[in-house]
């Protein structure tokens, strides 16, 4: 029988394997809600076969044209990806998880779910969407010496950013900014200020030069 570290440690890479980095259709769920337009744009193989996959995945068009997963399949994958996430994304939480798996930081970083997720947004939101990184950008340079910051004060800092709540809305979509509170981002909401990702950070920085 295979011991407990080894249960965890294959339990995310098979976690690693399947997440929204690498697998097109759990990443197009991880990302709705989206409009079919955007959909069609990054999954156009996916999108030829849009009436299985919502029958199958139990997704549906809301009243405004977005397609959406509130249940089913589709919903449960999503969530599973998000809650799993936000395990990663807490320092302490992916402690416990790591040493249950009996593996350090650097070995994780091969087969870390949340870093590759991570990677795969901004790239493609470097491509189509600059500002949305330039508006993490400001929210993580807020965030670097303080616990917590009002939506004004960031809305206030990009007051040159046009579309101020859509990108935010795009940045937790993406999980760079997972924020669930109205008013009000913590730290722990960008992942990107983590220790163990200070590359990405840095990468970010590159990225809008």
């Amino acid at each position: 029988m295979s011991s407990l570290q080894e249960d965890v440690r294959n339990l995310l890479k098979l976690l690693y394997s399947m997440s929204p980095a690498y697998n097109s259709v759990v990443q197009a769920l991880f990302i709705l809600p989206q409009r079919a337009r955007v959909l069609m744009g990054m999954y156009p193989e996916l999108m030829e076969k849009e009436e299985e996959l919502m029958e199958l995945f139990s997704l549906r068009y809301s009243e405004r044209g977005l397609m959406e997963a509130r249940e089913g399949l589709g919903y449960h994958l999503a969530s599973l990806y998000r809650r799993f996430f936000r395990i990663l994304a807490d320092a302490k939480t992916r402690g416990l998880l790591l040493s249950l798996a009996n593996i350090s930081e650097e070995e994780f970083r091969e087969f870390d779910p949340l870093r590759a997720w991570i990677e795969v947004s901004l790239k493609y939101l470097a491509e189509v969407s600059k500002d949305a990184l330039k508006l993490l950008d400001i929210v993580a340079t807020k965030l670097s010496d303080k616990e917590s910051v009002s939506l004004d004060e960031i809305r206030r800092a990009a007051s040159d950013i046009k579309n101020f709540d859509a990108l935010m809305e795009t940045l937790k979509r993406f999980f760079l900014l997972p924020y669930e509170e109205p008013s009000w981002i913590y730290r722990r909401d960008c992942p990107l200020l983590l220790d163990v990702y200070s590359d990405l950070r840095s990468r970010l920085r590159e990225m809008l030069r």
